[in-house]
């Protein structure tokens, strides 16, 4: 059976730490594949102000490009609505007859026995997920050991230098009309401009 990686997340926009993980994973864990699954509405961010579905996609495959491993689907975009992350992956894994893990950010992690139907993705689904620089890793460890008893949690912990890289930061500099240099691929930022992406 085929091993596959769903990452959810806004990408508004994909960077390189996004990528950097990605890749990470594939070789770590031998992935067949990751695939990015930007949110359409996500339930954490319900009052943000979002770049459009589209230009999102489009960044996401502007990154990927090259890498036969990474993909894109528009599943929770075109399926517009609040997703919950529990219900999409009981759907993909429908969709795609593979092992279906699921990447997320460090400080979701150690959240995530809060989120919808948490305790669900604990038990059936592993995980994937790095450090990120500025997170408590002392509480995360805890949190983590915790799961791994409660729920015996498939959590996997990837070996990568951290990258000080996030979305947010990259909206400001592009308000700033500061360069993107070493936070996005070269022809993301390159869309972000040519689209006048995080202005205001």
């Amino acid at each position: 059976m085929s091993k596959i990686a769903i990452f959810g997340g806004t990408f508004d926009p994909i960077h390189l730490a996004h990528i950097r993980l990605a890749e990470t994973a594939v070789d770590e864990l031998y992935l067949d594949k990751v695939i990015f699954m930007p949110n359409a509405v996500s339930p954490f961010k319900l009052d943000a102000k979002i770049s459009s579905g589209a230009d999102r996609c489009n960044m996401i495959e502007l990154a990927i490009q090259g890498n036969p491993q990474l993909e894109l689907t528009r599943y929770e975009i075109e399926k517009q609505g609040i997703s919950y992350t529990y219900e999409t992956l009981i759907e993909l894994s429908r969709i795609y007859s593979s092992r279906l893990y699921f990447i997320l950010g460090y400080d979701s992690v150690v959240a995530i026995d809060k989120w919808h139907r948490g305790a669900n993705i604990l038990r059936e689904f592993p995980l994937i997920t790095a450090l990120r620089p500025g997170t408590e890793n002392e509480i995360g460890k805890n949190k983590i050991r915790e799961y791994r008893e409660l729920y015996s949690a498939e959590i996997h912990i990837l070996h990568m230098p951290p990258i000080d890289c996030s979305s947010s930061a990259i909206r400001e500099a592009c308000r700033a009309g500061n360069p993107l240099t070493g936070l996005v691929d070269e022809k993301v930022e390159e869309y972000i401009i040519a689209n006048e992406l995080y202005k205001d």
